[in-house]
């Protein structure tokens, strides 16, 4: 599985998942969208959403998208 997490820095709630980054066992690619408009571009075009923070979650293929924080941050805590 492949783990991308799309934010921007001034957001509180994604400073809230990154601050939790450090804590997991699975690596997790950054995606900033106000750095980098290709990736909110990608974002919207998969989700029809531009809200952050939001984790794409890549499984052979399938690719699931996971908004709220504290979701986001469960989630990478289990795996």
């Amino acid at each position: 599985m492949k783990y991308a997490l799309y934010y921007y820095d001034a957001c509180p709630f994604c400073q809230r998942v990154l601050r939790a980054l450090p804590g997991v066992k699975v690596e997790v690619e950054k995606r900033n969208v106000l750095t980098n408009q290709e990736f909110r571009k990608q974002q919207y075009a998969a989700t029809g959403r531009t809200t952050v923070p939001c984790l794409l979650i890549s499984d052979n293929g399938k690719d699931t998208w996971m908004f709220e924080s504290a979701d986001i941050i469960r989630f990478l805590q289990s795996r």
